[in-house]
């Protein structure tokens, strides 16, 4: 049974551990509770980031913390992790990915129920737009990813955002439901794939060349790190529904990219 990882968890809800991470030696198992006895959510892959809720409890021998694990409220053993102070982004040269703001990092309200999980690594990428205004700077894109976070949650009550990751044109990636949760962007195929959606709307350009090269690579960095099958398939959203998503000139561009398939 793996219990430990190298896990980088950003402490920003309680006081006493703000600004605070913790470091472990192996592979981390994630659970529903403090103890073994509770049920698994997942494992955490070495550098992975995830926010501490502050709560400590003692069980089958370990000091527990409790995570936010991909909108599960979970617990993690931290016996063996080494707390140093941490960002609330992943470094963009982690297995070769850009650079993604965490849940943490722009606000993300919590979800109203746990995420389900994946059941297997995903074999398809799908593309969306927001058909919405674009963003070129960090704190605009926050505030268009936190519009589209209100709306899914409020207009349609879904739990969560409904992507796996937002991208703006200030060339950052944002964590939505992250590489482990089922979406909800594609009707039928929220379980075989993820769902990338780039802010702005795209029926008549493409998007610029920041945000054309955090989609590239993202998907490059969840095959490195084993969350997207090496022969994955990409589709736009208009594939695979009565849709203009992802926007004519993005669905037009994407099709010249490899691993697309129709």
């Amino acid at each position: 049974m793996i219990l430990i990882a190298v896990i980088v968890t950003c402490f920003l809800t309680n006081d006493a551990y703000a600004a605070q991470c913790g470091c472990a030696t192996e592979a981390l198992h994630v659970r529903s509770g403090a103890g073994t006895t509770h049920r698994l959510l997942g494992t955490v892959p070495p550098g992975e980031c995830h926010t501490d809720k502050g709560g400590r409890q003692t069980a089958n021998g370990y000091t527990w913390a409790n995570i936010d694990y991909n909108g599960h409220d979970a617990w993690a053993a931290i016996n063996w992790l080494n707390f140093k102070t941490c960002q609330t982004h992943q470094s963009s040269s982690s297995a070769g990915c850009p650079n993604i703001v965490s849940r943490a990092g722009w606000g993300a309200r919590s979800p109203t129920h746990p995420h389900y999980l994946l059941t297997h690594t995903p074999n398809h990428v799908y593309i969306h737009h927001g058909a919405s205004g674009a963003c070129h700077t960090k704190t605009a894109c926050i505030a268009k990813v936190k519009g589209y976070q209100n709306w899914h949650m409020d207009g349609h009550h879904y739990s969560d955002i409904e992507y796996s990751f937002v991208v703006g044109e200030d060339g950052n990636v944002y964590e939505a439901r992250g590489w482990d949760a089922v979406g909800a962007h594609t009707l039928h195929h929220n379980h075989d794939g993820l769902g990338i959606c780039v802010i702005g709307n795209f029926m008549e350009h493409v998007p610029n060349t920041a945000a054309l090269n955090a989609i590239k690579n993202l998907i490059k960095c969840g095959v490195n790190k084993g969350k997207i099958t090496a022969n994955y398939i990409l589709k736009g959203h208009r594939d695979v529904g009565q849709t203009a998503c992802p926007g004519q000139k993005l669905y037009d561009l994407i099709q010249t990219w490899p691993h697309y398939h129709h």
